[in-house]
């Protein structure tokens, strides 16, 4: 994904709105969400806009990644849409690009991978839920307590009253 500034640069507009939809290949998820368990679930969209403020250029952008993963208490497949936001400044001194909150850009273009795998990344959440009130795995016996009561559980019951 690649932004081409020239438009702005040359002072032609003041703001440059973009827009991409791509597929993210399985080996993008591999390297860029390495240790997370998750699949793809459909397209990746980034929409945001360039502005031009006095020489500086803001980039604000937004993501939306459809994910597959398992739940962290019941451990069923599930599907959401992991989203991210992000507000950077671009520069084009590589100096700057080590500071957070800044992109280096070249050859007047603005490389955004990086960027939005990123944001995708840290917003992926640390235990995904299937649902809030998702009541997990028996500990026992290892049954899914979203299904009901497991057999030891009512059998204990039986054997209180």
């Amino acid at each position: 994904m690649k932004i081409d500034l020239t438009p702005i640069l040359n002072g032609e507009v003041k703001e440059l709105p973009f827009s991409f939809t791509e597929n993210v290949p399985a080996q993008i998820v591999d390297d860029r969400f390495k240790g997370l368990d998750m699949q793809t679930g459909g397209d990746l969209t980034v929409n945001g806009k360039v502005r031009d403020i006095s020489g500086y250029y803001e980039l604000d952008f937004s993501a939306a990644l459809p994910c597959v993963t398992h739940c962290a208490r019941c451990d069923r497949q599930m599907s959401f849409v992991c989203e991210c936001a992000s507000h950077l400044i671009a520069s084009e001194d590589a100096e700057r690009g080590e500071d957070e909150g800044y992109i280096v850009y070249s050859d007047r273009q603005i490389e955004l991978d990086g960027p939005v795998y990123e944001e995708l990344s840290i917003s992926f959440p640390s235990k995904p839920l299937c649902r809030e009130d998702c009541r997990g795995l028996c500990p026992v016996c290892g049954a899914d307590l979203n299904d009901g009561e497991c057999e030891h559980v009512k059998n204990e019951e039986n054997d209180t009253l």
